[in-house]
């Protein structure tokens, strides 16, 4: 426990100074992860409240606003923000692929990306079941180091009606 806690304070001091720096040299991207920051708080304390597309709703905003540039440029500097952000390792800011995502569609929508999120699982090496999320535009995923090869479970947004149907389970 004094190992974590210690850990917790230096991550913590690495990154007040990190963020000190990105003010001075690059003050519009500091604001800019100050803003996706406050995101990542609102859907973790979101997450906890409500369902995962509510959560996601509140977190995603109004409806994409059609017209801008697909600027690769500007999507590759929103991941990298990104990830940056949640590369701090602390309390709520954890290399998470789902908050990553969430945040991303974000911030994509509003500059005229329409994207949506893609959740999906598959077996590991190890036979574990593995999650991961992820952003796709125009059906192909984007911003991913190596294409996702999952089982899509869920997407958001989504006009899918979710209608479980359950086996019977038997003694025999």
């Amino acid at each position: 426990m004094p190992n974590a806690i210690a850990t917790t304070i230096r991550k913590t001091g690495q990154f007040a100074g990190r963020a000190g720096r990105k003010f001075v040299s690059q003050p519009a991207d500091a604001l800019l992860l100050c803003r996706m920051a406050w995101w990542v708080s609102v859907l973790s304390v979101a997450s906890r409240c409500f369902s995962l597309p509510r959560a996601l709703a509140i977190v995603a905003g109004p409806d994409v606003r059609d017209g801008r540039t697909h600027d690769a440029e500007l999507q590759q500097r929103l991941a990298r923000l990104m990830d940056q952000l949640l590369s701090i390792d602390i309390f709520l800011f954890r290399p998470i692929c789902w908050k990553r995502a969430a945040v991303l569609h974000r911030y994509l929508s509003h500059h005229g990306i329409r994207t949506r999120i893609v959740f999906g699982v598959r077996n590991d090496s190890e036979g574990k079941v593995a999650g991961h999320a992820w952003l796709e535009a125009d059906g192909e995923p984007i911003l991913e180091s190596t294409p996702p090869n999952y089982v899509v479970t869920y997407r958001f947004p989504s006009n899918e009606r979710f209608d479980p149907q359950f086996a019977p389970l038997s003694l025999e």
